[in-house]
């Protein structure tokens, strides 16, 4: 501090200069600093020289002050109280000793014990030294009584105000005659009618402190701090109060408790979400300098980060450590602030987690990445339901463009190593004379494993296991006995999954899936493979099926071709749509010259009202029988009864036509009408 300054001005100015220091310390010995203003510099330190924990708030503190600080800490937090100010000396980082007044607000945490004292220290060094030199300086003290920005005001014991300054007049808008014609109780609103019992207070301790409100010319009031002080002025002995507006500290009060409320809701917000916030350094591997404690999600206490036991690549799933990193140095380089990744990081447990980051690039004047920010959701669940539509898209697409089995248990192979951590697997069949399994198709396993796999048909333990419909997921090594597997040891298998098929009620095929390099197949991989698997068995039922209708159909023409009967098909019109051998090798027609034509047009002339009268009323549902002969293309005349019935075919209704023809009589009446030819042919001489 300088012995003395040029003008009123400079002092004024250098007052006004030094702003207070805010610190968070921990209610800890020697009180760690956890947060100090930018502004501590002014006592020459930095703090990162706290935040490191190089020096602890005690050391700060003078020697001599410090058992009384303590005293005055430890008093005040076990009465309970929120807040309250001591004075005493501190050190500045070259030596210097430096008067503050230290204004605490103390933090209960659970159990009412304190964890945190938020303190605005306020250098009060010129203060001390201008009220000193009050005392010991008569002849100075005009010019420094009105340096002060504070409010003066000089009064006699019975509270006649005797002098006061310009900060006094300026604060409440006053000029000096106005002002000194007032009392105390004219500007007090708390203690300006017990202005007497203050001057006893003063005249027994010294001086008193106390904060009241000083009502202004305008009618305003602001908020003051008052130190009280006997002093003798003009021979007198006589009250100097000395008054500085905490507005300013008031509102730095007020916000630093709302900022407290809010930051509370913020921890309770984040604490309840799955959003996990950090700022993380760019430097290589990314050390964490915060993150919120619902890390924890993932198996990881915040600490871990915090104390550098753990970076944030350290959890980045190995395989997409590289991406994050391209990801990051890309946008960057493009002038993004912020962007969006997905990857996959690895839980403390070794469970793999999709995550969702929104990173903000900070950077500093030069534009170097000064430090980064964002927040990490896991969306594991929803990935996954995403990548679930897809395979039931992909298993549509497979199945929809072949029939052939062979081709059908491939791509339905392929889709189930999509999922993860699947990378390897078998399908087998079921034998329906042996009933044992045969191995169909294979895929990223080695020649050795799939001669071994081969023989997993004979394993009666597993198998009928699996023939109860039940899925056995377990480690290789687990199950491989039970599959009398002598699977070569460099395979390396680790997860693995048997997975019945089952097409109706009987076990058609075994998917038989395995990871290299993954020990567990999780819940909503294992829902996938059993969707594959069910889209497996109703395929090879579908095919059975097909197969079977296929025989049915070929048995089913080989008896429309055999019987001697005669066979067809007409519409509701009386049209041919269908007919067998029988009934057009004795007609004498071909099937396509039989198809469309109306079957009024194979009577005899002579009958076709008698036909189309006898159809209409089969087709009224009057009679089923159909009496009328067929005439064949020779002009022979075929006799048959006929019964129809309606039926189906090819969708669309229709009379199935049964007819059994009297072949011997057309074959006699034939011969006999041949006869007759001949004989009319003779005698007329041709």
């Amino acid at each position: 501090m300088p012995d003395f300054f040029e003008s009123k001005e400079e002092l004024k100015i250098f007052l006004e200069s030094i702003p207070p220091v805010i610190f968070i310390r921990k209610a800890e010995a020697g009180f760690p600093v956890e947060f100090s203003s930018a502004n501590i510099s002014c006592f020459g330190y930095e703090p990162s020289d706290f935040k490191a924990g190089k020096i602890l708030y005690a050391d700060i503190v003078h020697p001599e002050d410090l058992e009384a600080f303590n005293f005055g800490v430890i008093s005040n937090s076990e009465r309970g109280i929120t807040d309250y100010t001591l004075e005493y000396r501190i050190l500045t980082k070259s030596g210097d000793v430096r008067r503050v007044e230290d204004r605490t607000l103390i933090q209960y945490g659970k159990n009412s014990r304190i964890s945190r004292y938020f303190g605005i220290v306020s250098d009060i060094t010129t203060c001390r030294e201008l009220a000193e030199k009050l005392g010991q300086e008569e002849q100075k003290f005009s010019s420094l009584l009105n340096s002060s920005g504070d409010i003066l005001i000089i009064l006699d014991r019975n509270g006649k105000f005797l002098e006061t300054n310009e900060g006094a007049c300026m604060s409440l808008g006053y000029d000096r005659e106005e002002l000194l014609k007032l009392a105390p109780a004219n500007i007090d609103t708390r203690y300006g009618n017990q202005f007497p019992r203050q001057v006893k207070k003063i005249s027994q301790k010294g001086k008193i402190t106390f904060e009241t409100t000083y009502l202004k010319k305008d009618g305003n009031s602001i908020p003051v701090e008052v130190e009280a002080h006997l002093m003798d002025y003009e021979g007198k002995s006589t009250v100097l109060t000395v008054a500085r507006d905490i507005s300013k500290q008031k509102k730095i009060k007020k916000d630093l408790y709302y900022s407290l409320k809010v930051n509370k809701v913020l921890e309770l917000i984040v604490s309840n979400s799955p959003v996990v916030v950090f700022l993380s350094s760019p430097r290589e591997k990314r050390p964490v300098e915060f993150m919120t404690e619902n890390i924890i999600l993932f198996g990881y206490p915040a600490g871990a980060f915090t104390s550098g036991k753990l970076t944030y690549e350290d959890i980045i799933h190995p395989l997409d450590v590289e991406k994050v990193r391209e990801n990051l140095f890309r946008n960057y380089n493009e002038g993004r602030k912020d962007f969006f990744q997905e990857y996959r990081i690895l839980t403390a447990s070794g469970e793999v987690r999709w995550v969702n980051e929104q990173t903000f690039i900070h950077s500093d004047e030069k534009g170097d990445i000064e430090y980064l920010y964002g927040t990490v959701i896991d969306v594991t669940e929803k990935r996954q339901s995403s990548d679930f539509l897809r395979l039931r898209r992909d298993i549509g697409t497979a199945l929809t463009s072949t029939d052939e089995l062979q081709e059908i248990l491939r791509r339905l192979l392929d889709l189930a190593l999509e999922v993860e951590p699947l990378d390897s697997g078998c399908i087998y069949l079921t034998d329906e004379n042996s009933w044992e399994l045969k191995l169909k198709t294979c895929k990223g396993l080695s020649p050795a494993f799939v001669k071994a796999a081969s023989g997993f048909g004979k394993a009666k333990g597993l198998t009928n296991l699996l023939r109860i419909g039940k899925p056995v997921y377990r480690h290789y090594f687990e199950i491989k006995n039970m599959a009398s597997l002598e699977a070569p040891p460099e395979e390396k298998l680790r997860a693995a999954a048997f997975i019945p098929v089952f097409s109706g009620s009987r076990l058609a095929a075994v998917m038989q899936l395995s990871s290299h390099k993954a020990d567990e197949i999780p819940e909503i991989s294992r829902r996938q493979l059993e969707t594959i698997a069910l889209e497996l068995g109703n395929e090879i039922g579908r095919i059975k099926e097909k197969a079977e209708l296929q025989q049915t159909s070929s048995d089913f023409q080989g008896l429309f071709k055999s019987i001697k009967d005669f066979i067809f098909i007409v519409d509701h019109e009386g049209c041919i749509v269908h007919s067998n051998p029988a009934f057009r090798k004795h007609l004498s027609y071909t099937e396509k010259e039989l198809l469309g034509k109306n079957i009024l047009s194979f009577h005899p002339q002579n009958q076709v009202l008698k036909a189309a009268k006898n159809f209409s009323e089969i087709l009224e549902g009057k009679t089923s029988l159909y009496s009328v002969p067929f005439v064949a293309r020779g002009g022979g005349e075929i006799f048959a009864e006929t019964r129809f019935s309606r039926g189906s075919w090819r969708g669309q209704e229709v009379l199935i036509a049964l007819a059994r023809p009297r072949l011997a009589e057309y074959e006699t009446k034939g011969t006999e009408q041949a006869k007759v030819t001949k004989e009319t042919i003779n005698s007329s001489g041709v």
